[in-house]
């Protein structure tokens, strides 16, 4: 599900209009590769007709040049969090886990590098089935500011806003650490894992099977591994605390810090 904030042309607008998060077109240079490989995904293995849909728009945006849309900084790079979310971390309960933030690549300052400005939200919640087994189901929720490189322009607006969820059902691999897994037919499945001991939470990616049918397709077609991520705070709070800084300033600090 996506709300459109902007006007981008129309074959963009295709894609866009389709539950993203990890399948593939690849990112021109300067981008996240997560980015425009972003476009095509959420759907789960096994629907034939999602399958195909997918196909046909990779194969589309390959002979069209979907990759020479620009995802560099812009006017968009200054949209921050509400400083109601002004956390880090994790929060545990008997009822399950649950984190807010922004899926960052740790240590990367160069912003065309990293993925698009994101709002999420993990809500982990402890589950049963008949025979009385536990389990944890994950949602996470993003928000998502997609741009083009134009100047902002009230009668072209150059953002829109993407609404992204995805399910996963976690296994504890080694004690304190969680992870679960989405695939799709898309380019690349993700895995997201919490550190319970740390107080962390990850997106990690790995190739689908898909993705070399869509790379014989139309080579290069998914692109490089995107990076992994981890959840910071973004809000203007973090960057006050820290006494000035760059103007979009992330860490893993929190309102309940002291």
């Amino acid at each position: 599900m996506s709300m459109a904030v902007g006007a981008i042309s129309t074959l963009p607008d295709l894609a866009m209009q389709m539950p993203s998060r990890n399948a593939g077109i690849k990112a021109r240079a300067g981008c996240s590769a997560r980015d425009f490989s972003a476009r095509l995904s959420g759907f789960k293995v096994g629907s034939t007709t999602m399958s195909i849909r997918v196909a046909f728009i990779a194969s589309l945006l390959g002979i069209f040049g979907y990759a020479s849309m620009a995802c560099a900084a812009n006017s968009c790079a200054n949209v921050v969090s509400f400083g109601s979310n002004d956390e880090s971390g994790l929060r545990e309960s008997e009822f399950g886990i649950y984190a807010v933030g922004t899926f960052r690549i740790a240590g990367e300052v160069d912003e065309n590098k990293q993925p698009n400005f994101n709002l999420s939200t993990v809500d982990c919640e402890k589950q049963s089935d008949d025979t009385g087994r536990a389990s944890l189901e994950c949602k996470v929720t993003q928000a998502v500011v997609w741009a083009t490189e134009d100047k902002p322009n009230t009668d072209n607006p150059n953002c829109s806003l993407d609404l992204d969820t995805s399910s996963y059902s976690m296994k504890e691999l080694q004690k304190g650490t969680l992870t679960g897994i989405a695939e799709t037919s898309g380019c690349f499945n993700t895995l997201l894992t919490i550190d319970r001991n740390t107080k962390r939470v990850y997106l990690s990616f790995t190739r689908t099977q898909s993705a070399d049918n869509y790379d014989r397709i139309k080579p290069g077609t998914c692109g490089g591994l995107p990076r992994t991520e981890v959840l910071m705070n973004c809000t203007s709070w973090a960057r006050s605390r820290k006494g000035g800084g760059p103007p979009r300033y992330c860490d893993f600090s929190s309102s309940s810090d002291k």
